[in-house]
């Protein structure tokens, strides 16, 4: 029986840089996939951030098809699903780095990305064994994880498992780390990739212009619009606790809304595009951060940790993140002979202190700022007619000073609305972020008294 420093189970993006990180250590390292080759996802594509080439130097190495996208875009529709209000903008000035400031993301599809990073772990010297389903673990007597079993009834034996194998990690369960998901911890993605020739994208929003996009309405919780090299993804999501309530319908019925919504419909014609491929996935989306992500002889990585970003469910860098971590911690374990749940515990603190414990530290107020507007479709019955109005007073219709009075006495009207808006979102994530709220406060202050003593408008109360 061959007899491994470190077993990986799952050639996604945490597992082989797993897989790579212990090899260049010198741990005798192998890598399971049950795709016949990593990246056997058909044609699911996902976002690079700017961060991945910041934190890896092999990403220098990558010559895939991708698409920089420059741009993002939110766009709020009616009950009738007509447009009323859009804001576009680029990246910014406030990026640390060059890559910070050149594009939100790289668009690239999930077949290719994996097997580039498959290939360096195993330039690395690992070993990657395709097409093989890993089903249970091995423990010796003290209940630590000390190998895997194949579905042919194969035993493994490692000194450390690193449980790469997703949203329903079957190792985290029989490794005894957890059961399954909370209801508010993972939702239900489901999508619709649709292909359509370069040439004539490239022609319609031109090789430097392409954006991602946001579709918000009152009938369907928040769409978006992934550009990739062969086409676009059209996707929503919406959290399993929120379906098994009847709180939300099932999002397939939501992704045809928005596909037979007119905006989606022009895109699509202009386009040309073809659906290609339906997708259907479940995504953790935790509003705390994530608990046992170490045992006796097991770490987990990427999605089956519960890493993706509480904002909005980005995994791919902290997945990758994650895994050079955990083989980090493996070699330094083996190396001090102590691979129990004790000696893996310096996992969970250097997670922590990773940009991954940064973003949780607001898991609580990014999730339910996610929850309570992009994926709570009521709430755009008002927020888009007060963003509609916001360039009223601009408006030919009467003078500009007559507009700005009718614009700021319906604001007025929804005034209950905007405070507990920002009361109930705002409010956390500025106290959260170690924002001086008094400043803050007394500046707004300052500004609602100017705006009304030239206005002439009477705001009621307060100055």
């Amino acid at each position: 029986m061959v007899r491994y420093d470190v077993i990986v189970v799952g050639a996604g993006p945490g597992g082989s840089v797993a897989a790579k990180t212990a090899s260049d250590l010198g741990l005798k390292t192998v890598l399971f996939e049950r795709g016949k080759r990593p990246g056997d996802k058909s044609s699911s594509g996902c976002g690079l951030s700017p961060g991945i080439f910041q934190d890896f130097d092999f990403m220098k190495e990558m010559d895939i098809p991708s698409l920089k996208i420059r741009y993002q875009a939110l766009h709020m529709l009616d009950e009738n699903l007509d447009e009323r209000f859009m804001m576009r903008w680029s990246t910014s000035d406030l990026g640390e780095y060059a890559e910070a400031r050149e594009f939100f993301q790289l668009d690239v599809y999930r077949r290719d990305f994996d097997r580039f990073l498959a290939d360096l772990a195993t330039r690395a010297g690992a070993e990657l064994r395709a097409a093989t389903l890993v089903v249970d673990v091995l423990k010796n007597s003290k209940g630590e994880v000390v190998g895997v079993v194949t579905e042919d009834g194969e035993r493994v034996e490692g000194e450390v498992t690193i449980a790469a194998d997703g949203a329903v990690s079957l190792l985290a369960y029989r490794a005894g780390l957890r059961g399954k998901w909370k209801p508010d911890e993972v939702t239900l993605v489901v999508d619709c990739d649709f292909q359509a020739p370069r040439e004539r994208m490239d022609s319609i929003f031109g090789p430097e212009e392409y954006c991602n996009e946001v579709y918000v309405s009152p009938l369907y919780p928040a769409a978006y619009v992934a550009m990739m090299p062969e086409g676009f993804h059209l996707g929503l999501g919406q959290w399993i606790g929120n379906l098994a309530s009847g709180a939300a319908c099932n999002p397939y019925e939501y992704l045809k809304q928005v596909i037979a919504s007119k905006p989606i419909k022009r895109l699509i014609e202009r386009l040309g595009a073809k659906p290609r491929e339906f997708h259907a996935h479940l995504l953790p989306w935790m509003p705390r951060p994530p608990t046992n992500t170490s045992g006796g002889g097991i770490m987990l990585v990427g999605d089956a940790a519960g890493f993706p970003c509480p904002l909005e469910a980005e995994g791919i860098h902290y997945a990758m993140v994650s895994g050079k971590i955990a083989a980090e911690v493996a070699a330094e374990a083996i190396s001090n002979g102590d691979t129990s749940a004790e000696g893996l515990k310096l996992y969970d603190e250097r997670w922590r202190n990773s940009i991954i414990g940064e973003e949780f530290s607001a898991a609580r107020e990014w999730a339910e700022l996610w929850a309570g507007i992009f994926f709570n479709p009521s709430q755009w019955s008002i927020i888009t007619p007060l963003a509609n109005s916001l360039m009223f007073w601009a408006s030919w219709s009467n003078p500009h000073i007559t507009n700005l009075k009718r614009q700021l006495s319906f604001y007025k009207e929804n005034a209950q609305f905007v405070v507990e808006f920002a009361k109930s979102y705002i409010y956390p994530l500025l106290r959260k972020s170690g924002v001086p709220l008094l400043r803050s406060l007394l500046k707004l202050g300052w500004m609602w008294m100017r705006a009304k003593r030239r206005s002439g408008f009477d705001f009621g109360g307060g100055a």
